[in-house]
């Protein structure tokens, strides 16, 4: 603190042993350590303070870059949680309508064979109808929608000519 030394202590010590006298020198060295002692805890309790003041700071700055922390990373959590809500929709619709054109399509061949003789194809030995089967799937179509009505016709008009001489309905001409 000082940079005393050893000889500057003996000189200060005969200094005040010629000036106090050796009577008052052990109270007067006494007090003077008491005072000593005094100013250096006084001096931790002023460095502590500091330091304790330092530290709240650095505590109080630390719990900002938490918070600030913590606040981006909610923000990175619902960004994320936002995104993949998103993608699992899109992949649900793109499933769905992946599905639906799926069923269509099976729909739609099932429907297609089943109304043509050997799954659509021609006999062998026959050529495809120049109209590629348009009639027949029209036929078709049209039975699959009034059911009821070629169920109500008689067996007569069903087989052979109608009454009036033209073609039965279902019929092929």
């Amino acid at each position: 603190m000082f940079d005393i030394g050893w000889q500057e202590i003996i000189i200060l010590m005969l200094i005040a042993l010629i000036v106090v006298g050796p009577k008052d020198l052990p109270r007067i060295v006494k007090t003077a350590g008491q005072w000593m002692g005094k100013a250096r805890g006084y001096a931790r309790d002023f460095q502590r303070t500091i330091e304790e003041a330092a530290d709240a700071t650095e505590i109080d700055s630390i719990k900002k870059e938490i918070d600030e922390a913590n606040r981006e990373l909610a923000t990175a959590r619902r960004d994320v949680a936002e995104g993949a809500d998103a993608m699992q929709r899109d992949v649900n619709e793109g499933t769905d309508s992946m599905n639906k054109m799926f069923s269509e399509d099976v729909m739609g061949s099932t429907k297609t064979a089943a109304a043509k003789p050997n799954g659509g194809e021609p006999p062998s030995g026959q050529t495809a109808d120049a109209d590629g089967g348009q009639a027949e799937n029209a036929a078709a179509s049209e039975a699959e929608s009034e059911p009821a009505t070629a169920a109500a016709t008689p067996a007569s008009e069903t087989q052979g000519d109608a009454p009036d001489g033209s073609p039965a309905r279902g019929a092929s001409a």
